[in-house]
């Protein structure tokens, strides 16, 4: 499944509403190359539940800085808006997947 590319212009609207990962990455690092195959295997399994996003470092430095990133890949998960989870370096599909369906069958009460 295809990850939605963000860019600063587009980056609030698509986290306010529902639950979002972003994964905030260099393209020039394998291991961020590594992470974006596991985030579109992540895709299709929480379709329903969540977007799955990338936000290109190099091309939305600004963005980064606003969020604190200083190594990647960085990946944060937002509910509603609010930032709820933040993981630092290269993760498996079981460790996003999983807050993903807890906040999702949550409701609004999470936040």
């Amino acid at each position: 499944m295809k990850i939605l590319s963000l860019s600063k212009e587009t980056f609030r609207g698509q986290i306010d509403h529902g639950i979002t990962l972003v994964d905030f990455y260099d393209p020039s690092n394998k291991t961020c190359q590594e992470q974006l195959a596991i985030d579109e295997k992540l895709a299709l399994d929480v379709r329903n539940k969540a977007t799955i996003t990338k936000v290109d470092i190099q091309q939305e430095k600004e963005l980064a800085a606003e969020y604190g990133v200083s190594s990647v890949p960085t990946l944060m998960l937002f509910k509603d808006g609010y930032q709820v989870e933040t993981w630092d370096g290269q993760q498996t599909k079981e460790v996003l997947e999983q807050p993903i369906i807890n906040y999702a069958t949550m409701g609004d009460s999470c936040v």
